[in-house]
């Protein structure tokens, strides 16, 4: 038997029921591969999760189980769309797993991080039943429970993958006779509790996979034809990069290009695995190879803009300088909290820090600097950085905006703004 295909679909190419239909196609085309399929929850539904989690921190229990119904709404169309007579087993599941997360919001007294990931998990648990029901009756097929083959510690949001434990359960769990569909972004805990591993985290689950079964390929399929230097939604004139090394390809996750999870590059370079990122439009084209082959071609400019993000500037409450135990305590808050830092400056007597604008963790995070420090935040600020910048460059990007900090190295810039 050939060496198993690791393929990877987001939320975009399974919006819909023609979209479902279509990563069907693309799998028929690999017929006697062994494969693993890793899906996430369909269209916008892990944002419509989050609003449940949302409501039930706020004691909402009546919208909580508004979002809950609009959700179960989504599915049964889709499900209706794919089906003539939708499968009894299909139905029911999905009837346990919605009732289980009613179970969930009434219920349970735990922490925000445990409740998130709790509630959060059952969009993946969806969406990969109803494609695999689906893809089944043409290709044999197997669903199979992430939380069972993905072992990680009890940082709840923003788990650990237990490489040790998770490279034995996996390679145990799957089928090389069928397409295994399982869930990216979720793992569990020691004690089988759902953990995530950090928003957009399926690409990362997708490395997990293939590292763990020494794949040939990783190929994650986007709406776009390769990587390319900008979101075409944001900056125009984008062009694809054909090729690129898998230390570029970590420089660039690690700023943000939300092609790609920061995480996902290095289990693919340890084991020299190739990527592919490929278009679900277009499965025949060739999209972006990420490889441990280096590219002598001239760099062209990359592109990143990071929205809603919060600006937090910290100085001591006696004008003192702001020193390493100051910079600990606060970064020491900020793991604790799973707030990740997308840039940072620090003066004699101040810090500050350009971080995602969590609305529910950062008001926590400033209230605790607070009893600590003096603490100015601003929000609705973006963060844009250009890696292999030009003057021209920077000009044509940074014109009309207002700058509130700024910071570059030889071969990329960042700005935090806010527009006029």
């Amino acid at each position: 038997m050939s060496t198993p295909v690791v393929f990877k679909f987001g939320g975009a190419s399974v919006k819909d029921a023609e979209s479902v239909q279509n990563i069907a196609k693309i799998i028929s085309n690999y017929p006697s591969r062994p494969m693993v399929v890793v899906v996430s929850a369909m269209g916008k539904m892990t944002n419509a999760f989050e609003r449940v989690v949302e409501a039930w921190n706020n004691k909402n229990t009546i919208l909580a189980e508004k979002e809950i119904e609009a959700i179960g709404e989504f599915h049964q169309k889709i499900i209706g769309d794919l089906f003539p007579t939708p499968p009894i087993e299909l139905l029911e599941q999905i009837d346990f797993w919605m009732q289980s997360l009613k179970y969930g919001i009434s219920e349970q007294e735990v922490g925000y991080s445990k409740q998130y990931d709790f509630i959060v998990h059952f969009g993946e648990f969806i969406s990969t039943r109803i494609i695999s029901t689906f893809v089944n009756q043409f290709t044999p097929s197997v669903w199979l429970d992430t939380t069972r083959l993905v072992k990680t510690d009890h940082h709840f949001r923003r788990a650990t993958v237990d490489w040790q434990a998770t490279e034995t359960a996996i390679p145990a769990g799957i089928h090389l006779d069928k397409v295994n569909f399982v869930q990216g972004f979720i793992g569990s805990d020691p004690d089988g509790n759902p953990t995530t591993l950090g928003r957009e985290g399926s690409d990362y689950s997708g490395a997990v996979f293939a590292y763990c079964l020494k794949a040939a390929n990783l190929t994650i399929w986007k709406d776009v034809p390769g990587m390319l230097n900008g979101d075409p939604k944001i900056f125009k004139n984008t062009q694809k990069i054909h090729t690129l090394p898998y230390s570029e390809a970590i420089e660039l996750a690690f700023y943000g290009a939300s092609i790609i999870h920061p995480k996902t590059i290095q289990p693919m370079q340890r084991r020299s695995i190739p990527l592919y990122i490929k278009s679900f439009m277009n499965p025949n084209s060739d999209g972006t190879v990420i490889s441990g082959v280096e590219v002598s071609k001239p760099k062209i400019a990359n592109f990143i803009l990071k929205r809603d993000q919060a600006l937090l500037e910290i100085s001591t409450t006696d004008l003192a300088f702001i020193v390493e135990h100051h910079l600990s305590a606060v970064y020491q808050l900020f793991a604790s909290n799973g707030i990740e830092v997308n840039l940072m400056r620090n003066t004699a007597t101040k810090a500050i820090f350009c971080i995602n604008n969590d609305r529910i963790i950062v008001p926590k995070v400033t209230r605790e600097l607070e009893k600590t420090f003096e603490v100015e935040l601003q929000k609705k600020v973006e963060l844009l950085t250009i890696r292999h910048y030009s003057a021209e460059d920077e000009h044509r990007e940074t014109r009309g905006l207002h700058i509130l900090q700024e910071q570059r190295t030889q071969d990329t810039v960042q700005f935090v703004f806010k527009r006029s």
